[in-house]
């Protein structure tokens, strides 16, 4: 575990913290005006930044950061790895990024797609906060925070 595997980890822990706060930015505003686009826009596209950002990035950057990194490991690995450590639950992760693919292949201008999207988001966040939260604790038992 070395100092800058650590601040790695760190670094996006602090991104995906922001992504976080602007989704909760959007979600006010749309409690304000709900036919929003920019509004609807911003928490879909920090929703998807926020879901690529721990998968591809600081799931990784986590397990180099406990020495518990392998660079066979393929996504699945990392999922079964993340579980193991009990940070997350692979088939909620795996509904998280059915939203991110959905948004990627089905987000357009229909008032619909975005109400469902939008829909899926609000009840994928309770999730993604547990993740977090679970991340958190971890990183601050073995001394990353």
């Amino acid at each position: 575990m070395g100092y800058e595997e650590i601040r790695l980890f760190q670094r996006l822990l602090e991104e995906a913290k922001i992504h976080r706060e602007r989704i909760e930015e959007a979600r006010k505003c749309l409690a304000e005006d709900p036919d929003s686009i920019p509004c609807s826009d911003q928490m879909i596209y920090r929703f998807s930044k926020l879901q690529d950002t721990m998968g591809r990035k600081l799931f990784r950057a986590l397990l180099h950061a406990v020495g518990d990194w392998e660079s066979t490991m393929t996504m699945i690995d990392i999922l079964n790895r993340m579980d193991k450590l009990r940070l997350i639950e692979p088939d909620k992760w795996r509904e998280i990024r059915d939203i991110r693919n959905e948004i990627a292949h089905n987000y357009d201008d229909d008032p619909e797609v975005t109400k469902n999207i939008l829909s899926n988001i609000e009840k994928a966040l309770p999730i993604l906060d547990h993740f977090m939260t679970g991340i958190e604790k971890f990183a601050t038992q073995k001394g990353l925070l």
